[in-house]
């Protein structure tokens, strides 16, 4: 038994094993170019597979994503493809690649790990944990609500290849708003984003960039039974959210329905004229799980305000990643953190395991949340620093891994 990195002449096996555990032939045949893409973009050398007598019976493997949190550039690892033989399941294949992965990670500066996962309840026996959801809302588009006399703005059409460069200083705008994917290149933009039918169109006001979103149609069984999907919806402003709406709306005659995905902090209900489960389905469920591989990397790359200046002690329970074991101490001013090793014998300031670390971090949960939640212990004068620290923000990965 061996856990080693993939290479190119592995390819083969990897796909073998991919293709059987995540059969999915309508869109992955076996002879899809979607493989070619999907290899194209994945550094083999960075995942790992778990070999039994030289047979590839696991894999394990790490994307090599970036992201935006709290408006600064970080790389993550992309967990996907964690499988297993049928035969060879359920021996702990999965938890001796994890350990192994998260080393990988560290040594490739990817302090941050993200995964969509099978069972919540699985992953967090690793160290993961919800930090993001999926929301959506199916509609028709005559109960969308505008205001009287609403002028739209400027609507305009680009192709799937110039969208990249054209929308990336709205997305890098944003960022101090959500946690978004910070994409390299526009083939990575291009293979995540969008399918051949994909439609791309921007909002401007004054010659201004102030909103993006994807649409695709889709045919269901029956007459006219048309759906408006909108894939991702960037806006930087109000008017620029209504000018979307006023969009869907204008596609009455065309739909059946509409669905719109949404970032989590839309007033959406104010946009429809009834509110009903028979006229507006609102939909809200589990998405990325996040996992901290670093904490005093990750916590090196943040940017804090400027005004802090406070020290504490802060202990985080990791049982999968020795480096985060130590106690350290932290301390903010001038807008970074400094962390060193500390073997204070005292009273800990900031006590938490690394799941409710990652929520904190990824903004997902306020240190007002973790305690309510009993997920923290920590000294009283460092709560109202430590929410200025750390505030809320919503984490949207717009993408499937």
């Amino acid at each position: 038994m061996t856990i080693k990195r993939l290479s190119e002449k592995d390819r083969e096996k990897t796909k073998k094993l991919l293709f059987y555990c995540f059969y999915e032939p309508e869109n992955w045949s076996w002879d899809s170019e979607n493989w070619n893409k999907f290899f194209s973009l994945l550094k083999l050398n960075n995942s790992l597979g778990f070999f039994i007598d030289n047979e590839l019976v696991s894999t394990y493997l790490i994307h090599d994503f970036h992201c935006f949190v709290r408006g600064d550039p970080m790389n993550f690892g992309g967990i996907a493809g964690v499988t297993t033989q049928p035969e060879f399941r359920r021996q702990g294949q999965v938890a001796k690649l994890h350990q192994e992965a998260l080393k990988v990670m560290k040594e490739n500066g990817q302090y941050l790990s993200a995964l969509y996962p099978f069972k919540y309840s699985f992953y967090r026996k690793f160290g993961y944990e919800i930090c993001c959801e999926a929301s959506w809302i199916i509609s028709k588009p005559a109960n969308i609500k505008l205001p009287p006399d609403f002028k739209a703005l400027p609507i305009k059409e680009i192709s799937q290849k110039d969208s990249f460069e054209i929308l990336k200083p709205l997305r890098k705008k944003v960022s101090q708003r959500y946690n978004l994917m910070r994409f390299q290149s526009s083939t990575v933009w291009e293979f995540h984003k969008f399918d051949k039918h994909s439609k791309v169109h921007l909002i401007e006001q004054q010659d201004e960039i102030v909103g993006y979103f994807i649409s695709t149609l889709e045919k269901r069984s029956g007459e006219w039974n048309i759906r408006l999907t909108i894939t991702d919806a960037v806006m930087a402003n109000e008017q620029a959210r209504l000018t979307l709406f006023n969009y869907i709306k204008k596609h009455g005659d065309q739909l059946a329905d509409f669905k719109l995905v949404l970032y989590g902090d839309e007033r959406i209900f104010d946009y429809f004229e009834e509110l009903w489960l028979s006229k507006a389905e609102f939909h809200l469920c589990g998405s990325c799980m996040f996992r901290v591989v670093d904490v005093v990397k990750a916590l090196n790359q943040l940017s804090f305000p400027q005004e802090l200046d406070f020290i504490f002690s802060l202990q985080v329970l990791d049982k999968d990643a020795v480096w985060n074991q130590d106690i350290f101490e932290v301390k903010i001013s001038e807008g970074k953190a400094e962390i060193t090793k500390t073997n204070t014998k005292s009273t800990i300031d900031v006590k938490m395991d690394i799941r409710s670390f990652t929520q904190l971090f990824m903004g997902y949960r306020s240190i007002y949340d973790l305690i309510e939640l009993n997920k923290v212990t920590i000294c009283d004068e460092i709560i109202p620093l430590l929410n200025k620290a750390f505030p809320k923000i919503i984490t949207r990965i717009m993408i499937s891994f």
